[in-house]
């Protein structure tokens, strides 16, 4: 079960996803103005219940802090990963980090994440620096428009990096 919340997907039947959850939760309720905080205490209350019982619909459905927070639906073809397994794309995902590694429609291997890989150092001098053919460095979301660039081509607008 995945949701989305403030621009990234979390995996609600796994503990530490959650546990993230309900962080950010927290971070983005606790940046709006403080006395709506107070205010609707009890919709946090309800946010952090809801999640803690994997209750999906409880997100999606709920109308929190008059709406300035909210949970979005994430199907399986909205996540780039998913989308492009779907496809017969091969895929491979860092366990490290959100950098996927797809081989394009050429045989070509393209790193999608959102941070440039960092250099090999030895002492404080780079002694490799990581450079790809094909490379999509972005914050959540990847557009078609950059893939077909990389040579790859999936029909939605978007997707989401995951």
């Amino acid at each position: 079960m995945r949701v989305l919340f403030n621009e990234e997907v979390y995996e609600l039947d796994i503990a530490g996803i959650r546990k993230s959850l309900h962080e950010e939760v927290d971070n983005i309720v606790y940046e709006l103005d403080p006395e709506l905080v107070d205010e609707f205490m009890d919709d946090l209350e309800e946010i952090h219940e809801l999640i803690s019982a994997q209750d999906l619909e409880g997100l999606l459905d709920g109308f929190f802090f008059n709406g300035e927070v909210d949970f979005g639906r994430v199907d399986e073809d909205d996540v780039l990963v998913d989308a492009l397994k779907l496809a017969g794309y091969e895929v491979e995902s860092s366990n490290v980090s959100r950098s996927i590694y797809v081989i394009n429609d050429n045989g070509e291997e393209v790193r999608i994440s959102d941070h440039k890989r960092p250099a090999i150092l030895q002492g404080n001098v780079a002694i490799h620096e990581h450079e790809y053919d094909h490379e999509i460095i972005v914050d959540n979301k990847v557009y078609s428009r950059q893939l077909k660039a990389a040579g790859i081509n999936l029909d939605k607008e978007s997707y989401i990096l995951g």
